[in-house]
């Protein structure tokens, strides 16, 4: 399958769930988002992810990298949920959370990032490309483009 056509059916996909991705950058597909930016009185929280992927055509591979980053600090009060599993190096990562700042103002938030790793696992598999998960960075961009 051309990699084209299995970079336009995960971009359709991604922006389905409400993420733009950067196709014209340092890799074939990048998602840079921040997915929670909530400030109060007594504090913040603060998530963003951040992935790549890099069709090898000769190989048909698709090398891709992930992370993901949250900072936070301060006092709130209030519910949260989050469930972590690991499929071989792929984080699974599911969070939900209603925090309430000391003001009262409730702040919601609710993403799954394994959903995001499944787009792009399931449309290497569907094409019979395998799907590998790199540690490096460089790996899953542009040969040469490494920054």
């Amino acid at each position: 399958m051309n990699k084209e056509i299995m970079k336009t059916a995960i971009a359709e996909q991604l922006v389905k769930i409400g993420i733009t991705p950067i196709l014209d950058g340092t890799a074939d597909i990048a998602v840079d988002v921040e997915l929670v930016d909530a400030k109060w009185a007594t504090g913040h929280k603060k998530i963003e992810y951040h992935n790549l992927a890099y069709f090898d055509e000769e190989n048909q591979a698709l090398n891709y990298w992930e992370s993901s980053l949250d900072t936070g600090a301060g006092f709130s009060f209030g519910l949260s949920s989050e469930t972590s599993t690991q499929s071989g190096t792929t984080l699974m990562r599911k969070v939900i959370s209603i925090q309430y700042g000391p003001d009262g103002k409730a702040y919601e938030y609710s993403f799954d990032l394994g959903q995001i790793t499944r787009i792009f696992k399931q449309t290497a598999k569907e094409n019979n490309w395998k799907f590998k998960t790199v540690l490096k960075k460089e790996k899953a961009m542009f040969p040469g483009s490494h920054q």
